[in-house]
């Protein structure tokens, strides 16, 4: 890092995507009477602190004797002696700070002799003669200048990293009671969760039965008609899942390397069985259809209330036409969907962020619904033979790149 310091972000911005991300983090957990609270606040204190900036000792390197040609008063060339000397002045806290300017600060510029790395800022100092005193000014100077906001900056990171910890406790008793609401309301319509599916180990024996009826809702074109929808919450908890084990999976190359998109399909497919229990009837809850097809079945008359495809990530054109597939998979009977996405390509990220532009021009497509995680995408969409019968698709995205 070099050139301007202390001005790409507002230093409240950047203490605000810290809040967003602690947000996001707590609202994917599983939060229940077993999950050891004490543990988990430890863990997201030291993942979400914003650790101040102090310079530390400098620590100085032999000079280094160079020549440079100079053009004397006559006309003549001649090499004239000039001495440099490394510095590191290491220091600790978050590098980040370094961009952030807080609500009152100065200009700073680093020429090119000063580097900021990761843990050290590199100086190199150049001297005509062998002059401490010269030295020391010089150092000095270096010194003051990268410390004129710092005071600054750590004083209005306190509050954030003083009230953090209370701060996650209030967001984890909320997510607590969420999840037992969650749970509450799965166990009253037959739905039963395992609380250990959420840790992604070795599933237990499971037991298949039929997912229990869902509640009903009518459509202006059948009319009279009840037609089985699956409910939000359960809706929630199932594209949950199906993040945090795509989440898994891209951290463990080993998984998905030289897999094809029915082998990824099935691992998903597994938690997903893993995750649901159902407390009544026949069937399976979870079955698949086609290479790529996951399916939730409506246990009554065997038809699917969710449907997800996973593909490879080809570009627009393919993209495209995975949501022809997918709304042509649909009926009146479904309401919310997800197309799995793999990305083995470079820009992951201008992948993602280019999606909601790209998926607008969509003939069927209705409105962007949310971005329900940093990488899963909510979109409405309509049945291409039914203006009036809105379809939600989650898109989510992974990032399986080739390892080298």
């Amino acid at each position: 890092m070099t050139g301007n310091i202390f001005h790409r972000y507002l230093l409240t911005d950047f203490i605000e995507s810290y809040r967003a991300r602690l947000i996001l983090q707590i609202d994917s957990l599983e939060i229940t009477a077993e999950t050891n609270i004490n543990t988990l606040i430890e863990k997201l204190k030291a993942e979400y602190k914003i650790d101040p900036l102090i310079l530390g000792e400098p620590i100085r390197f032999a000079p280094r004797e160079n020549f440079k040609e100079v053009r004397g008063g006559r006309g003549g060339i001649y090499n004239q002696k000039f001495y440099e000397i490394d510095v590191n002045i290491p220091y600790s806290g978050n590098i980040e700070l370094f961009q952030c300017h807080p609500s009152s600060s100065f200009v700073v510029y680093l020429d090119d002799n000063i580097r900021i790395n990761s843990n050290n800022i590199r100086a190199t100092i150049t001297l005509h003669d062998l002059d401490p005193t010269v030295y020391d000014s010089l150092e000095q100077n270096i010194i003051s200048d990268i410390s004129l906001n710092l005071p600054k900056i750590n004083e209005e990171i306190a509050p954030w990293n003083n009230g953090l910890e209370n701060y996650i406790k209030e967001l984890l008793e909320k997510r607590k009671g969420e999840v037992s609401k969650k749970h509450d309301f799965m166990e009253k319509i037959g739905l039963k969760v395992n609380p250990n599916s959420n840790e992604f180990m070795i599933p237990p024996q499971i037991a298949k039965k039929a997912i229990p009826v869902p509640v009903s809702e009518t459509t202006k074109e059948v009319k009279k008609e009840y037609i089985p929808i699956l409910q939000e919450e359960v809706y929630k908890d199932i594209i949950t899942v199906l993040y945090n084990v795509g989440k898994a999976i891209e951290r463990k190359p080993s998984i998905y390397i030289n897999k094809h998109e029915e082998d990824l399909r099935d691992i998903f497919l597994l938690f997903l069985e893993t995750r649901y229990d159902s407390t009544s009837g026949v069937g399976e809850a979870f079955n698949k259809k086609g290479k790529t097809d996951i399916l939730l079945k409506y246990s009554k008359d065997g038809t699917n209330i969710f449907v997800a495809e996973c593909k490879f990530w080809k570009g627009k054109k393919k993209l495209f036409e995975a949501i022809d597939q997918l709304l042509g998979y649909l009926t009146h009977r479904d309401s919310k969907t997800a197309l799995i996405l793999f990305v083995n390509q470079k820009d992951f990220t201008f992948i993602v962020d280019s999606v909601k532009d790209v998926i607008s021009k969509h003939s069927q497509f209705k409105r962007h619904v949310r971005d329900t995680y940093e990488h899963s995408i909510n979109f409405e969409f309509v049945l291409p033979d039914d203006s009036k019968k809105f379809i939600q698709i989650e898109v989510i995205f992974f990032h399986f790149p080739p390892i080298k």
